[in-house]
C-alpha cells in the first residue's frame, strides 16, 4: 500500500509517505503553526518520492489527545484528503503511533504530552516485539503519577515532552525507568502498524466520517461558556 501518515497532535509534525516500499519522512520538530507548514510537508515528500498526492491510496492519521488546534489540522486535512482521493482513512491515538516505534522487549511505554495545569496528555502501553502495544491506561488527561503507580516494579520506557517535564516525578513513583528525549516515531514502524491495522478490517476504515478528533479534555472556551452559563 502506498500510505500518508500525517498527525500534528504535539509540537512534532509527523509526515511520511511509503511509496512502493520507497519511504520519505518529513517529520520534525516546529515552532510554527502546523497549519504553516503542514501542506508542504507532505508536497516535499511526494517531490523526494517522484509521485503526487493521487499515488497514495490509504492515509493514516493521528487524532490525539493533544493540543486542539493541533489535532484539528491533522484529521481536517486527512479527512479532506480521504475524500478527495477517495481512499481509506485509518485514525489511530497519537500515542500509539509512538509506542509502536519502541524496539525493547519486554517492558512498559509511557507516551505523554505535556497538557499544562499539571497534566499530562498520555498513555501506558505494554510492548512485546511482533505484536501491536498493549494498552495498560488508555489515551487521555491524566496527572503525571496516574501512568506511574501501577507495575511500579516493570521496567519503564518514558518519551514525549510531558515524560521530561515531569521526569523527577516519575523517576520517585517508578524503580526502573529510561527517558528518550526527542523521540521520533520510526517511519517503518509506524507504517507497519498501520498496514496491519488495515488489513485486519478494511471496511473500519472506509468511511472517512468516522475519524474524529479525540480531545479527551474540553477546551477552556468550553469551560467558560459552562460558567457563563451556571
Amino acid at each position: 500500500m502506498n500510505i500518508l501518515i500525517l498527525d500534528t497532535a504535539t509540537s512534532i509534525e509527523i509526515v511520511a509517505i511509503r511509496y512502493e516500499g520507497t519511504i520519505a519522512d518529513k517529520s520534525s520538530a516546529t515552532q510554527n503553526s502546523h497549519s504553516v507548514t503542514l501542506f508542504s510537508s507532505i508536497d516535499d515528500a511526494c517531490k523526494e518520492l517522484g509521485i503526487t498526492i493521487h499515488d497514495i491510496n490509504c492515509i493514516a492519521v493521528g487524532i490525539g489527545p493533544g493540543s486542539f488546534t493541533g489535532i484539528r489540522i491533522a484529521v481536517t486535512t486527512a479527512r479532506m484528503l480521504a475524500q478527495i482521493l477517495e481512499v481509506p482513512l485509518v485514525g489511530i491515538h497519537t500515542q500509539m503511533l509512538y509506542a509502536c516505534s519502541i524496539v525493547t522487549d519486554n517492558v512498559d511505554c509511557i507516551v505523554a504530552f505535556d497538557a499544562k495545569k499539571s497534566r499530562v496528555f498520555a498513555a501506558r502501553y505494554r510492548i512485546q516485539q511482533g505484536k501491536l502495544p498493549e494498552v495498560v491506561i488508555p489515551p487521555g488527561d491524566y496527572p503525571i503519577k496516574n501512568l506511574c503507580e501501577i507495575d511500579a516494579n516493570r521496567h519503564i520506557i518514558a518519551i514525549g515532552d510531558g515524560a521530561l517535564k515531569y521526569n523527577n516525578e516519575m523517576t520517585a513513583l517508578i524503580k526502573n525507568i529510561t527517558f528518550l528525549p526527542d523521540f521520533l516515531p520510526q517511519p517503518e514502524a509506524m507504517f507497519t502498524m498501520i498496514e496491519n491495522l488495515y488489513s485486519g478490517n478494511p471496511q473500519k476504515y472506509a468511511d472517512y466520517h468516522q475519524v474524529v478528533p479525540f480531545y479527551s479534555r474540553k477546551s477552556d472556551a468550553e469551560i467558560m461558556k459552562e460558567l457563563k452559563n451556571k
